[in-house]
């Protein structure tokens, strides 16, 4: 069989890169105080409380999903690690599936998927700690649900009385656990219906799409509280204006760091050239605000419609998470992680698209893969400054003051059941 046609080889050739990339973070401690939170809970008797009480998003099922983890791992921080990495594989085949799908062109999906699982524009940062085998888990139901609704599409002629519209309807009922999350799985959704209204040939707004919608309306507005918690680190008397400006201002920073992922965090070493390069942000991050709209807007035009889908795949799985407030220069690259996907099969559709008008060029053919390594060399690098960042983190007093009192916990558990 070949390569091409063995979706094994593929997943096993993204589960050894995926192993690879962030094998050096299987030898870390936990770092984070949610970490050390969960931790806790999991050996507290009121149990049906959140597993994280201070970040206000957490669910019953994510605390039934750690508590169940907590059981597989105990407090090994190896097994967590693990588990990411694999659902992070199995994400990177996901995107290798979808785009196929969508595209028929094996190239361009495992190219992205290849990015994908290199991390490139999320950099990694939500599988390189326990805690976030959830979102993990989240990004995997998501994927999955869009997978399941394309097939119902293409395989179910959309109907709504069919194995695959079930499958959807579960899993995207399942993905309200993350509410942000399931709005964009929606917006996604809606422009496949659009872009691909004439392969379908079906209304935008066909009955499957309009179950889901409902029903997502319906539970999300049984959990207004996470949209409050969401907007709690906004200034005291922000009102309207701050909250339109600051989510329209989120929109392009997000999309500039995953080009342009360096901003102020403890990974910036004074006098080094990351350190030259963040001085210079001043003017590199407009420019490159200026390169990615024009070229969002001259895919749009002049693209296929797996690239205009994609392209407004990147922009709608971010603007969720555009609420959100983040002072100063730093930014939360980990909502990256789903708009990522985005950028991936748009780096791999320019490149392929190259490499095969060079292909009878001799070694010319292969100047276009520069872009994608680049990129790749970038996010090992990051990956890889991030661990040892990580590792210090877990050195602070702080973070040795809660694993002190986890084990002081875990100790009195122990003598509770001895004596029991």
């Amino acid at each position: 069989m070949a390569f091409r046609e063995n979706n094994a080889q593929v997943f096993l050739i993204l589960l050894g890169i995926a192993f690879l990339l962030f094998f050096p973070i299987l030898n870390n401690e936990f770092w984070t105080a949610e970490e050390y939170e969960y931790l806790r809970k999991a050996l507290s008797p009121d149990r049906p409380q959140a597993v994280y009480p201070t970040t206000g998003d957490a669910h019953p099922m994510v605390d039934f999903f750690h508590l169940v983890e907590y059981k597989l791992f105990g407090d090994l921080p190896t097994g967590y690690y693990l588990l990411n990495i694999l659902l992070h594989a199995v994400n990177a085949f996901l995107l290798y599936l979808l785009i196929h799908l969508c595209l028929r062109d094996f190239g361009v999906a495992f190219l992205s998927s290849l990015l994908f699982v290199f991390s490139v524009g999320n950099y990694g940062k939500e599988v390189m700690y326990a805690a976030g085998v959830s979102s993990i888990l989240m990004h995997t139901i998501f994927l999955l649900t869009v997978l399941a609704y394309m097939l119902n599409e293409t395989r179910g002629r959309g109907k709504l009385m069919t194995p695959w519209f079930l499958v959807t309807l579960v899993l995207f009922a399942t993905s309200l656990i993350n509410v942000l999350s399931s709005i964009g799985i929606i917006g996604v959704l809606l422009f496949y219906n659009i872009f691909f209204k004439k392969d379908r040939r079906r209304p935008v707004l066909s009955s499957p799409f309009l179950v889901l919608f409902f029903v997502g309306v319906i539970l999300v507005s049984t959990q207004q509280e996470l949209f409050a918690n969401a907007t709690k680190a906004y200034p005291e008397g922000s009102g309207l204006g701050f909250t339109l400006g600051n989510f329209f201002t989120n929109i392009p920073r997000f999309l500039i760091h995953m080009v342009f992922p360096i901003h102020f965090t403890e990974i910036i070493e004074e006098g080094s050239f990351v350190s030259a390069i963040f001085v210079a942000r001043v003017w590199i991050r407009p420019l490159l605000g200026i390169i990615i709209f024009s070229y969002a807007v001259y895919g749009f035009v002049f693209g296929n419609t797996t690239l205009r889908f994609f392209i407004a795949w990147a922009f709608v799985t971010i603007l969720p998470f555009c609420i959100y407030y983040f002072p100063g220069d730093w930014l939360n690259i980990k909502y990256l992680y789903l708009s990522s996907a985005g950028f991936c099969l748009i780096l791999s559709t320019g490149t392929m698209k190259m490499y095969r008008v060079l292909l009878r060029r001799g070694w010319r053919r292969w100047v276009p893969i520069i872009i994608p390594a680049f990129f790749i060399i970038l996010s090992v690098s990051i990956v890889n400054r991030l661990d040892r960042a990580y590792e210090q983190r877990a050195q602070t007093p702080q973070i040795k003051a809660m694993k002190l009192h986890y084990l002081r916990m875990k100790q009195e558990s122990l003598d509770r059941r001895a004596e029991d």
